[in-house]
């Protein structure tokens, strides 16, 4: 067991049998089926034409706290007008969790990337020299008619053509049904695992707090009610407003916010070498800096500064003249997977129980599924996905490899969101596609092998809108407040199917006007990546020899998250935490280190000084800064949206 949080306790998520909450109604499911085509456009729409801002990318999805935040509030009016048709909680909660889920989807690390990969080898592959492999790539996943990919990277024309449609009917249902299988493994491992972490471990799921609040009164109060959150909300609310309209009017001076570069400043060896130093002092990433422990908060800018020593140390040895050192990348993964092992070591006895209820046909207790159906559930979907990997080429066992480390992946990000809840969280370029031909070289596996790869990298490029988070806690705010999880999960199926092909529509249907070649934000640069990273490995273009260094990177990171585990355990005030050496090895760390630094030290004296009832005190103010950020950012991305003009970016580079 880890040492007790030397943090003040914070609000339990934790089930309470006596809260009415309402049901999941038909009426909300629907609702949000009808809602979820509209917010992937809309997210799409900002993330792939608008070049921001990027709701998906943070781990609250501030377009989704927005929309909620009007569902309450024409709630309210509804519960004057008309009470008898308001909305309860458990149906307000059932829209939150189905548009957070098409939201991850739609997102910048969502189906996206596939709309990309899917007509690209065509399009681009005689003038890269594609053709000796590309023709590998299975025709069901893919759209390979040159002629009716013309309108879709060069816009201009309609979507809503025959010959068009049923080109890409096809590849968009078979991709939809594959991520419905996917997910649908991740969602029954959320039912395995939510009672040992919610119940047994206590996790707080801090994620939830704001829907949760908004939806009922919490804290002893109705969040709405505060004063202190209308404070915080008029803090972010105001620097937004002001920075909306300065954007629109570049005479306006703007309140500096957001990124500003230290790369100019940083020019001459070793220091070049850090390229890209950003500070910023984005209002929610401080909002939700201040929920996370003290410990976690220092080891996440801490570990971020170590990260970039390691990077300003190898040019100045030269160390850096092999591609990949000093193999950050490579020590993120390894953190990863030794996170996984220190959860799966820990949760033993847990899993055991489960094996046990399972034999024994015990009912489901409360939760969305039983022991055996969760997991008759995630077996059966993993047989789906060895076997789909199979036909798309690649050998049963890098399927079974691939496979396993991408829902071992998933399952650390969701347990650090239920644990800690930190704000980012995006792994790039650490999914087992990637780090496979590293570690045991490219030419221990087959052509086909690499070509499946290509495929692959929709779903690992990054994990910033993962939604295997989003179930889980969706599934821990149903027994948070006592309504029907066997519904809810059932919702959030739904939810995941009609997202990824509302992903794909949206997609294609501003492409084909607009042109993803000329008029979108990475029109086709992910698929560039996906396709370019294959031919490099089957031309010799990335070495091809076993790489120890890699190897050897992977250990350590492993080694070093185990390190810290123990020295937690045996060391009573040890200020460095596991999980912030993981989550601040990869990339969007740049953007939130600053203001974690600042809620670290908002926090600290906040404890030091004011104890727990300082803490709770300032708490409503925290969540407002969260809340006017989404609202108001949200608010410029749909004057965005509705004008089809460029406006403030409230979070994102």
């Amino acid at each position: 067991m880890l040492a007790p949080d030397r943090e003040p306790p914070l609000p339990e998520c934790s089930a309470s049998p006596h809260l009415a909450a309402g049901r999941v109604t038909r009426r909300a499911v629907a609702l949000g089926a009808l809602l979820t085509p509209l917010n992937a456009f809309w997210v799409v729409r900002l993330e792939r034409v608008m070049f921001g801002p990027y709701p998906s990318t943070i781990s609250l999805f501030a377009n989704v706290v927005f929309l909620l935040f009007l569902l309450v509030g024409a709630n309210n009016l509804l519960a004057r007008v008309a009470p008898r048709w308001r909305f309860g909680q458990a149906e307000l909660l059932t829209l939150y969790t189905m548009l957070a889920i098409s939201t991850g989807l739609a997102g910048l690390d969502g189906a996206a990337i596939i709309s990309q990969i899917m007509p690209h080898g065509a399009w681009f592959g005689e003038s890269n020299h594609w053709s000796g492999w590309i023709g590998r790539l299975p025709a069901w996943l893919v759209v390979s008619d040159r002629e009716l990919l013309r309108g879709h990277f060069l816009g201009a024309t309609s979507f809503y053509q025959w010959p068009i449609l049923k080109t890409w009917a096809w590849p968009m249902l078979v991709w939809t049904l594959f991520l419905t299988v996917l997910l649908g493994a991740a969602h029954c491992l959320n039912v395995l695992v939510r009672r040992q972490w919610a119940d047994n471990e206590r996790l707080t799921f801090p994620i939830t707090w704001l829907p949760l609040e908004l939806t009922e009164g919490g804290l002893g109060a109705s969040l709405l009610s505060s004063r202190m959150m209308w404070t915080g909300f008029a803090i972010a609310a105001l620097i937004g407003l002001w920075n909306g309209i300065a954007f629109l009017y570049p005479s306006v001076p703007s309140l500096a916010v957001g990124i500003t570069d230290m790369k100019p400043y940083l020019t001459s060896k070793p220091w070049s070498a850090l390229d890209w130093f950003p500070i910023t002092f984005y209002p929610i990433a401080i909002g939700l800096g201040f929920l996370l422990p003290t410990d976690l908060l220092f080891s996440c800018w801490f570990f971020f500064l170590v990260w970039r020593a390691q990077v300003v140390i190898a040019n100045a040895m030269a160390w850096d003249t092999s591609p990949h050192a000093p193999y950050i990348d490579e020590q993120g993964f390894g953190a990863m997977m030794g996170l996984f092992a220190f959860y799966l070591w820990s949760g033993r006895r847990s899993f055991r129980r489960i094996w046990q209820s399972a034999r024994a046909g015990e009912g489901r207790g409360g939760e969305a599924l039983s022991d055996r159906e969760a997991l008759a559930g995630l077996c059966f979907c993993c047989a789906v996905l060895v076997g789909a990997g199979i036909a798309a080429g690649a050998t049963w066992w890098v399927a079974g490899v691939f496979f396993g480390v991408y829902l071992a992946t998933l399952a650390v990000i969701t347990r650090i969101r239920a644990e800690l809840g930190p704000p980012v969280h995006d792994f790039h370029f650490m999914g087992p596609d990637t780090m496979l031909p590293r570690v045991v070289g490219a030419s221990a596996l087959r052509p086909a092998d690499l070509t499946a790869f290509t495929l692959a990298f929709g779903l690992t490029r990054a994990h910033r809108g993962d939604t295997m988070p989003v179930g889980l806690e969706g599934l821990q705010m149903a027994h948070a407040r006592g309504f029907d999880a066997r519904r809810l999960f059932g919702a959030i199926l739904l939810a995941t199917a009609l997202g990824a092909l509302s992903t794909f529509w949206a997609y294609e249907h501003q492409a084909y006007a607009l042109g993803a070649a000329a008029k979108f934000n990475q029109g086709f640069g992910h698929a560039q990546q996906a396709f370019g990273r294959t031919q490099s490995w089957l031309t010799g273009g990335l070495d091809p020899r076993v790489n120890p260094s890699a190897g050897t990177a992977v250990a350590v990171g492993a080694a070093a998250v185990l390190l810290l585990f123990a020295c937690r355990v045996r060391l009573p005030g040890f200020p460095f935490h596991p999980i912030g050496f993981a989550i601040s090895s990869s990339w969007a760390i740049h953007l939130v280190w600053m203001p974690l630094l600042i809620a670290w030290v908002l926090k600290s004296l906040v404890t030091r000084f004011g104890g727990l009832r300082g803490y709770r005190l300032l708490l409503p103010l925290f969540l407002g800064l969260v809340l006017g950020d989404c609202v108001v950012g949200s608010f410029w991305a749909l004057v965005s949206v509705l004008l089809n003009v460029r406006t403030y970016n409230f979070f994102g580079a």
